[in-house]
């Protein structure tokens, strides 16, 4: 009888398993179809009738999977005011006035977040244990989804993670502290070596070390995270199968030099590896590894013959089976991709002689093998990355880890040779982040694509897969130079998308209480803004002032932009000066290229505005200044300016108005135009008529005049507008004049940005 051997073959299970939670998930995508039927397909073909019909048990399994996680994973709770008895299930976020955390309430878990009334009950809150028991009292909401396109969706994030609801608590009272479970306690362990790092290292370095240690990035500023990410090697920051691979094998030689036999060494580093996943914060890269470490140990201990592919095909469907939401995890996914590609590719990368030669082909395997899931993630690539890789890998595995490690260690031993260690290891990542900072700086190295299609993705895999497969078959250039001519095509493709598009659109943009409108031309003829939106400060104590505060053109515009592949604004205009229309205009002239900056006559009335115009002429941006009567033209777009007509002490009244035929539409963009400034409109243009009007002010009942109204006959109403703003607009008489007149109203506060898109003159 024939001995069936699935040796190097687990892989082929592996991707039947991701196949079946991809299928579940997205049922009847002709890509993932596709896919599948050529997987199976090829099994066929191959003859591997054996594996075929494991492979395909595996996939059905799986699919029952996880539609049975789908189906438990719902929520016993209904929205509404709520009075819970809950456990802290991790130690609470406290930033400025504000403390966001996790609580276990009848074997379900919701987000609580509550804000503080002094600066005393912060500080008292500031001792909550992770076990900490409360009675919770507030109002209970759905987490929102994303409000604007392609942006990161809070609801799913949380839907993976079981959790369904956000508590907004307008009182914890009764907090008691039950005897904690020894997973509290690893928690508790962990969370004290973190502010043990607090306590004795430099701010500046404080960050990275815990992330290198006990994977948390909370304390890394935004701007060393920030160039980190940019230049793509944000993954030293956080805990890797390096770093588990360093940690284990120094283990190992610590405990062998003790004179612990082998067998024992390996069975106490299985037994604490689960520990040090919990401690190190349980990142999908950190399971991964340890998963993949442990399988190792144990199959040696054990005397299995699992080959290195065998044990990450092993550890993949261990964890999918865990959690089949891992798949949909970005660090799950870079993590194995990464991972299998240097697995498959290690026998050729281990026959180049010269040791500078290997650490670049393992750079550019992993570089690559890493690209799809990158670009369709954060849009773009840094040409830097590479080089990057290459000098900052070793340095932080034979140098920072280990210095940050002894550090640690040596201030628990003999602090005077602790303080000694953290000195140099504080020096060394001053000089580190201040060249990343400075490279960061550099024009030019970054290559933006916009986000891809799935079928550019399944294209660019596919064919990198084939390069891969031919070259560790033939081990010549020559047999592959067909794949990269491939791949280098559609990335130029990619890269140049933007001209290829046929349709426009229009989107208003979910900025908050502000304004912010995209308006983008066929083939990139004309890419518009016309305002930033930007967040209204007012005077707060210093300690309800938060560490990391939302930043609109970081954290929306920008995203929003590069995942449009948008490198440039052709025009950049802004109805007026005020800060929920104009705050973020400088960050966004730091960030990106504005050939021509658009204001009104009038705009300058203070130093703000000031600011704005000396920044844009630093940047080499043209100022342009319109009213009534001036007109915005190239070769697609044609904005005729309204307003101002003269100017008055309202710079509301004095707001930028454009009248805009777009797509079939006639469009009539009005800033903060109030009632006085559209009194001068209908006198001066006695004809006016509109499809689309964009309400001034937000919804204020001192813009959106009857007699406006009924000049212009509109059909669609657009207002922008925060949710819970503390000016309660739109008000209820504007909203009352615009259902009396049969208008379509959408709002930003009820659904998010708004899109038109057209094609000639239809959309």
């Amino acid at each position: 009888m024939t001995k069936i051997s699935y040796q190097g073959k687990l892989i082929y299970f592996a991707a039947a398993a991701g196949l079946a939670v991809a299928a579940a998930k997205f049922p009847f995508h002709p890509i993932s179809l596709f896919i599948i039927l050529l997987f199976y397909a090829h099994l066929l073909l191959r003859k591997k009738i054996t594996l075929l019909i494991g492979s395909m048990a595996i996939f059905a399994l799986f699919i029952h999977h996880f539609s049975a996680v789908e189906k438990g994973n719902v929520s016993g709770f209904a929205e509404g005011r709520i009075t819970v008895q809950g456990k802290f299930a991790d130690f609470p976020e406290i930033d400025g006035n504000q403390m966001k955390g996790v609580i276990n309430v009848n074997k379900e878990r919701l987000i609580a977040v509550y804000y503080f009334r002094s600066e005393e009950e912060k500080n008292r809150f500031k001792l909550l244990e992770i076990s900490t028991s409360c009675i919770f009292k507030g109002e209970l909401k759905p987490p929102k989804h994303a409000t604007n396109p392609n942006a990161f969706d809070y609801s799913d994030y949380l839907k993976y993670n079981r959790i369904h609801w956000v508590l907004t608590a307008d009182s914890i009272d009764q907090c008691r502290n039950p005897e904690k479970t020894l997973l509290e306690k690893l928690k508790e362990y962990r969370q004290n070596g973190i502010q043990f790092i607090s306590d004795v290292f430099p701010k500046e370095s404080e960050g990275i070390v815990q992330a290198l240690l006990y994977g948390e990035r909370s304390q890394i500023s935004e701007d060393i995270n920030k160039a980190y990410q940019e230049l793509g090697i944000v993954h030293l920051l956080a805990i890797s199968g390096l770093h588990v691979g360093i940690l284990v094998s120094g283990l190992y030689y610590i405990l062998i030099r003790t004179g612990m036999t082998h067998e024992k060494t390996k069975l106490l580093l299985i037994l604490l590896l689960p520990v040090y996943c919990i401690i190190a914060g349980g990142a999908p890269s950190v399971l991964r590894a340890a998963g993949m470490s442990m399988l190792y140990l144990a199959s040696k201990q054990m005397r299995l013959q699992l080959s290195t592919i065998d044990v990450i095909s092993v550890t993949f469907l261990v964890l999918l089976a865990a959690d089949p939401y891992y798949l949909f995890n970005v660090g799950f996914q870079l993590s194995f991709s990464v991972s299998i590609a240097l697995i498959l590719s290690a026998k050729t990368l281990s026959k180049i002689p010269i040791r500078f030669y290997q650490l670049l082909a393992v750079s550019s395997v992993a570089q690559l093998a890493s690209l799809p899931i990158i670009l369709y993630s954060f849009y773009q690539i840094s040409l830097l990355s590479l080089p990057m890789n290459i000098l900052f890998v070793p340095f932080y595995s034979v140098v920072i880890l280990p210095l940050s490690l002894a550090s640690v260690f040596g201030m628990h031993i003999f602090s005077p040779l602790g303080s000694f260690l953290i000195a140099i290891t504080d020096f060394l990542l001053k000089i580190s982040n201040n060249i990343v900072l400075f490279i960061n700086s550099l024009p030019s190295f970054m290559l933006l694509f916009g986000k891809p299609s799935v079928l550019f993705l399944f294209l660019f895999t596919v064919f990198l897969c084939l390069a891969f497969i031919v070259y560790e078959k033939s081990n010549r250039l020559k047999e592959m130079r067909l794949f990269v001519l491939f791949i280098v095509l559609l990335l130029f493709y990619q890269h140049e998308s933007e001209y290829l598009v046929r349709t426009g659109e229009i989107v208003m943009l979910d900025v908050g209480q502000g304004d912010s409108i995209y308006l983008s031309a066929p083939h990139n003829q004309g890419t518009y803004l016309i305002d930033t939106g930007g967040i209204l400060s007012f005077n707060q104590e210093k300690w309800k002032e938060k560490s990391n505060s939302y930043s609109i053109s970081e954290d929306t515009l920008l995203p929003f932009l590069k995942s449009k592949g948008k490198r440039t604004l052709d025009k950049l205009i802004l109805t007026h000066g005020d800060a929920d229309h104009a705050g973020e205009v400088t960050k966004l002239l730091d960030e990106i290229r504005v050939i021509e900056l658009i204001v009104p006559y009038g705009f300058l009335r203070g130093e703000f505005e000031q600011k704005i115009i000396d920044k844009a002429k630093s940047t080499g941006t043209e100022v342009s200044v319109l009213k009534s009567g001036d007109a915005v033209s190239d070769s697609f777009f044609k904005l005729n300016i309204l307003s101002p007509i003269s100017l008055s002490e309202s710079e509301n009244n004095d707001s930028l108005v454009i009248f805009a035929k777009i797509g079939g539409l006639k469009w009539l963009f009005t800033g903060d135009l109030e009632h006085e400034g559209e009194k001068r409109i209908i006198e001066k243009y006695k004809g006016l008529k509109t499809d689309v009007l964009k309400i001034g002010h937000h919804g204020s009942k001192g813009s959106t005049s009857d007699l406006f109204l009924k000049q212009l006959q509109p059909r669609i109403a657009l207002i922008s507008a925060g949710e819970n703003n503390r000016y309660n607009h739109p008000h209820n008489e504007v909203i009352g004049l615009l259902q009396k007149y049969g208008m379509e109203i959408l709002q930003t506060k009820d659904h998010g940005s708004i899109t038109y898109k057209f094609n000639g003159d239809s959309g």
